[in-house]
């Protein structure tokens, strides 16, 4: 039978990275990065930072010197910034840039191109930012032509991480006080490292899902970062290791932040033996060690709307753990899910039921009734999304018979040695 067995430190976090590159944006002068993920989504943040002006050298395989010319010397691009499937690149980039006086234009690929971005540019007009949509209304290609901007006060309906660190980081632009409001929490990389790097920002009345900032009148002073490891990535050896009994896996260094932690939580509602042991800190994140044991079969468990900023991109394969379990696995309140790299919702669905799993879809969701076995020997869909592609090789694993993923290179976009680390720790 086959079980995973080992230790395995993923790469580094990938939202962590691209923080701890672009905030290098309201520093001035050399700092240093280390543990980065090896994502090309992060590479694409970096590309799109040297074209505004910064000057950035590898100094190992997972290092960078970074040497910013302050929040005031940026260079206006001579191109096209180029965002690849990165969200998170052309989001926070669009918060930074509204400020800037010069004009830019951001783009993606085409899965980029059909993702929502008024989300984030419309608040940002609301602070005097402009933009022009170059080919379709509300997404990428777009212009951002910089301006003076005001602070302002937002009320989020959406939940959002990105959206939050784009408003805050035009905010440190902008004159008058902006104040970002969610309605639930979210990952909070950027307070935690604004805290780390000395950005100055308030909860308002103590709350954290509340947070103002001002002007910044000064540079903060260059810094080193060292990112801990994905919890996002380690959660695909979770959910295999979890569902196959025999399994002992071993992930160390992992960033466990409260607003990442959805697949610890959602694994052990679901029966798994999961032992968590805090170690230290890096970029204002709890690190530690996460040992997953699997055991016996796991049960059935409903996620809501709620939790769902916590854990949006773990939904695909902890559904796959859903498709084996004693019960019934569902997912509610996931409008969310139909605007990330693919329409989750629809692909989940789309490729359990090939597989053979019995799998009813929502608008808000799907649920999928538990099997003791999952036939596969079925062709899987990614629609060129990494999840989706990383959540079809540990199906493979899971099924009777093996799944065929059309386009398993896509993993490159977050996880580009994924397949062979999952080799690694697999015992037939």
């Amino acid at each position: 039978m086959r079980r995973l067995t080992g230790t395995l430190r993923v790469p580094g976090d990938k939202s962590i990275t691209h923080r701890a590159l672009i905030f290098s944006a309201l520093a001035k002068g050399e700092s240093t990065v280390t543990g980065l993920s090896p994502a090309q989504d992060c590479t694409n943040s970096a590309q799109c930072l040297q074209q505004l002006g910064f000057e950035i050298r590898s100094t190992g395989s997972d290092a960078l010197r970074i040497v910013s010319p302050g929040l005031t010397g940026f260079t206006a691009p001579d191109r096209t910034l180029d965002a690849g499937n990165s969200g998170t690149t052309i989001r926070l980039l669009s918060g930074l840039l509204s400020g800037q006086q010069f004009k830019s234009v951001l783009d993606g690929d085409a899965s980029l191109r059909s993702r929502p971005m008024g989300r984030v540019l419309n608040p940002l007009q609301e602070m005097g930012a402009q933009f022009v949509w170059l080919e379709k209304e509300n997404c990428a290609p777009f212009a951002v032509i910089g301006a003076q901007l005001h602070g302002f006060d937002f009320d989020l309906k959406v939940a959002s991480a990105q959206v939050q660190t784009a408003l805050l980081l035009a905010g440190l632009q902008a004159d008058g006080i902006t104040v970002v409001r969610l309605p639930a929490a979210v990952r909070d990389h950027t307070t935690r490292m604004f805290s780390i790097l000395g950005v100055p920002f308030d909860f308002v009345d103590g709350n954290e899902n509340i947070v103002s900032v001002q002007r910044m009148t000064e540079p903060i002073a260059p810094y080193h970062a060292m990112v801990p490891a994905d919890i996002s990535s380690a959660a695909f050896f979770m959910v295999a290791a979890a569902s196959l009994p025999g399994s002992d896996v071993t992930l160390p260094d992992l960033a466990l932040n409260p607003g990442r932690d959805l697949v610890i939580e959602v694994l052990r509602e679901m029966g798994a033996d999961i032992t968590v042991t805090p170690k230290s800190n890096s970029c204002g994140e709890v690190i530690g060690t996460v040992r997953v044991r699997g055991g016996d079969r796991l049960r059935g468990v409903t996620v809501g709307g709620d939790r769902m900023a916590r854990g949006v991109d773990e939904i695909p394969v902890l559904a796959v753990a859903g498709a084996l379990c004693d019960g019934e696995f569902r997912v509610e309140g996931g409008q969310e899910l139909r605007v990330k790299e693919s329409d989750r919702i629809a692909a989940v669905v789309t490729n359990l039921r090939a597989a053979g799993a019995d799998v009813s879809e929502f608008d808000d969701g799907f649920a999928v009734k538990g099997d003791t076995v999952l036939s596969g020997d079925s062709d899987w869909t990614t629609f060129d999304d990494h999840r989706m592609a990383m959540s079809g090789m540990i199906a493979s694993l899971l099924a009777q018979s093996p799944v065929r993923i059309d386009h398993p290179s896509c993993v490159a976009v977050s996880y580009p040695n994924f397949a062979a680390d999952l080799n690694q720790l697999v015992v037939r």
